[in-house]
């Protein structure tokens, strides 16, 4: 969470559990099966209405996939990754798509891929993508 708070980032955890069974989590230490506490809202989408606007809800099982969006204030939505039941997320990766997001509207520049923070940007031209090609194609 601290990571997020440098960046300016809200938080919100939204699941298909109710407001109580997310309180027998928090209240449920790490090492005994919960989360413990957490320092971000955790949404309860008991009606599934998040999860269907989202379309990650699966028809078999009607459990929703795990879905991370990146949406900045203006309801732009920059990042948006779905996972299967079985598949966690990587925080590393939204962290690093935030890096981006704040690095294009600071620079102007696109985040090629395998950007990250200290690497160049590209101009987003078709000069831009030539240039970049051309400078680091010794390390794509």
């Amino acid at each position: 969470m601290d990571e997020f708070e440098k960046r300016g980032v809200q938080v919100l955890g939204v699941s298909m559990d109710d407001a109580e069974t997310h309180a027998r989590w928090r209240d449920t230490a790490i090492n005994e099966g919960g989360i413990g506490p957490v320092k971000y809202p955790l949404l309860a989408d008991t009606t599934k209405k998040m999860s269907q606007d989202y379309d990650v809800v699966h028809a078999e099982s009607g459990f929703s996939a795990r879905g991370t969006y990146l949406i900045d204030p203006d309801g732009v939505c920059w990042h948006a990754l779905v996972n299967n039941l079985p598949l966690g997320r990587d925080m590393d990766e939204l962290l690093r798509a935030i890096d981006g997001v704040q690095f294009f509207k600071e620079h102007g520049e696109v985040c090629p891929a395998g950007w990250a923070t200290g690497k160049p940007g590209m101009a987003p031209s078709d000069d831009g993508v030539k240039s970049y090609l051309t400078d680091h194609a010794d390390s794509l």
